[in-house]
């Protein structure tokens, strides 16, 4: 028997219930599901045999769980590739599939919305002056957008209608 939060005891299975829960809200990683065991106090043993019958039952997938936060961080917050794979990294997914989930990433809608980023930073500064390009920049840079690729944006398209 293993404690939970509440001070109630649970049986392996009961706890097997309770991940699958967990898991069936959202896609989760292997790390967030063994924080959250152990912070019911659960065994190690326990949370060892629970996470590889979560993987065996499909409730948890490293690889989906990757491509699933790598897609919405990008068309749901707005996030760039470098602050997608940190974190990636965070929750301790695999390099390989880190760079898996940033390869299906649609480059075309990606530096779509970086031009946009830029565009309305520039006009919400108040202009396309050198300090504002600089300042536009760092804000795409804070998103997780490559510097690199936000220096050709700013250099390739002149933006002048603000």
């Amino acid at each position: 028997m293993s404690a939970w939060s509440n001070g109630a005891l649970l049986d392996p299975g009961q706890v097997y219930r309770k991940a699958a829960d967990y898991c069936a809200v959202q896609d989760r990683c292997i790390s967030e599901i063994q924080l959250k065991l152990k912070s019911w106090s659960i065994d190690t043993g326990i949370i060892s045999s629970t996470i590889e019958k979560l993987i065996d039952e499909g409730f948890l997938d490293e690889k989906r769980f990757a491509l699933n936060y790598a897609g919405g961080k990008f068309r749901i917050n707005g996030w760039g590739r470098l602050k997608i794979a940190a974190g990636l990294r965070a929750r301790s997914v695999p390099a390989s599939l880190v760079q898996q989930a940033l390869s299906t990433l649609d480059n075309d809608a990606y530096i779509l919305f970086l031009n946009t980023l830029l565009f309305k930073k520039l006009k919400q500064l108040g202009g396309n002056t050198s300090e504002n390009r600089k300042k536009a920049a760092f804000f795409a840079a804070s998103r997780g957008f490559e510097m690199g690729l936000i220096a050709a944006q700013l250099r390739d398209n002149e933006i002048t209608d603000l």
